[in-house]
């Protein structure tokens, strides 16, 4: 089982999950560069659920394995310091919701579990892991299985999903005819299932509007803008703005 690293996932500088920092406010990228990376718990916490999610949309969707093999896996997963049974509930609900998007279809889907897509098309160097991917019939289907339960997070408008989009779609478009795209945010600890739709079409305008913002961030250039976008910033606390 090819299995991510999750705790090693590699950051780009302009990743996806900071997209709606490094857009909003160019020069924080480069910023951040000089701060080390901390775990808190709730991220290592959020790293272990996302074990266990992997380790369940495998064995539903693309690796069959026998149910002595699941179970050996899963018994690593709860030895864990961090690991509550209430993390099985919420992955389950996950999984339930893609068993149930599959099944809408009217055949099976192609599916990617934790795939890693390149976007650097249009923001330099980037690329980011996309917890499950699916594509039917002329849509393409991005998910996220968030595990925090701090604030619902809305999947309109959405730049870190926007982005695995686009890496999706740069790396399928040519063998698949997508030409709807459909984001999901599964947050199962606060009910919440957030979805939108957008066309390929709108996806790609979009993409020239990354383009312009990412160049300016690479290059460490533009101005710092104070906002919400503040709240997860590595520099917050030596920033000026």
């Amino acid at each position: 089982m090819a299995e991510i690293a999750h705790k090693e996932r590699a950051h780009a500088l302009l990743s996806a999950s900071g997209a709606s920092r490094w857009m909003a406010c160019t020069p924080s990228a480069r910023l951040e560069e000089n701060f080390e990376e901390k775990e808190s718990v709730y991220a290592a916490e959020g790293t272990l659920a996302h074990e266990i999610a992997e380790l369940k949309l495998r064995k539903h969707f693309t690796e069959p394995m026998a149910k002595s093999t699941f179970t050996r896996r899963l018994n690593k997963f709860k030895k864990h310091e961090l690991y509550h049974d209430e993390m099985l509930r919420h992955t389950d609900t996950y999984l339930e919701y893609l068993q149930e998007l599959a099944l809408s279809m009217d055949s099976a889907p192609y599916v990617a579990v934790e795939k890693r897509l390149d976007f650097s098309k249009v923001v330099p160097e980037g690329f980011g892991t996309v917890d499950c991917l699916m594509i039917g019939g002329d849509t393409l289907y991005i998910t996220d299985f968030k595990y925090g339960k701090g604030v619902p997070v809305s999947a309109e408008n959405n730049p870190q999903m926007k982005l695995y989009a686009l890496g999706a779609y740069f790396e399928y478009g040519f063998l698949y005819p997508i030409k709807n795209v459909h984001l999901a945010i599964i947050q199962p600890r606060l009910d919440s299932i957030s979805e939108w739709t957008l066309t390929a079409d709108s996806l790609l305008e979009w993409a020239k509007e990354v383009e312009e913002r990412a160049k300016l961030a690479w290059e460490g250039k533009g101005d710092f803008v104070p906002g919400e976008h503040c709240k997860f910033c590595k520099a917050k606390a030596q920033c000026r703005a």
